[in-house]
């Protein structure tokens, strides 16, 4: 027969099992509901819902690049491209040729890029630089798939990338 302190003990583990299942299921749904969740509905074969564990959905990936770069930086978004791939595989797309050493190869990225009317980055450029007679209107960003984390970021005349070379292009709504 079992002590009484050693059935307390049970039903504390039973109870605390219980508890992390919930949990856990909890955290799951949580997860579902947070990579499924978009901000209108996204053009792409695979569904935001089989992501790898811990990827932000491309709904919030795209949200994290608009927010960021703040009101002024964008004059009327126009569209929005993103596709997941691995750092070596999207980098180069999004760089146009270069790969920097900003992630290890296999970690998941997402490539989000923008084009507007105009971009207006003010940041730090060569002495003797001239900006150009037309704006930029194409913004586009390396960015860990699972932290936010931002290692490329760029500004051209380029619309659109051959982001379909590397994966599925997902295309939400201009404003995220």
């Amino acid at each position: 027969m079992l002590s009484l302190s050693r059935r307390a003990e049970l039903v504390i583990k039973r109870v605390t099992m219980a508890g992390n299942r919930a949990r856990r299921i909890g955290g799951l749904l949580t997860a579902i509901a947070l990579a499924t969740a978009g901000c209108g509905s996204v053009a792409s074969p695979t569904r935001e819902g089989s992501l790898p564990p811990g990827v932000m959905s491309a709904a919030w990936a795209c949200r994290q690049v608009i927010q960021r770069a703040g009101r002024e930086f964008f004059t009327r978004v126009e569209r929005v491209h993103l596709v997941l791939a691995t750092y070596a595989k999207g980098e180069p797309v999004e760089s146009r040729g270069d790969i920097s050493t900003g992630m290890p190869p296999g970690t998941l990225v997402w490539i989000v890029e923008v084009h507007a009317k105009a971009i207006n980055w003010d940041h730090s450029v060569r002495a003797g630089y001239h900006s150009p007679a037309q704006p930029y209107t194409d913004y586009s960003v390396v960015m860990n798939a699972r932290t936010g984390l931002v290692t490329d970021q760029g500004e051209c005349r380029c619309w659109p990338l051959p982001l379909s070379k590397v994966g599925t292009v997902v295309s939400p709504p201009p404003e995220c």
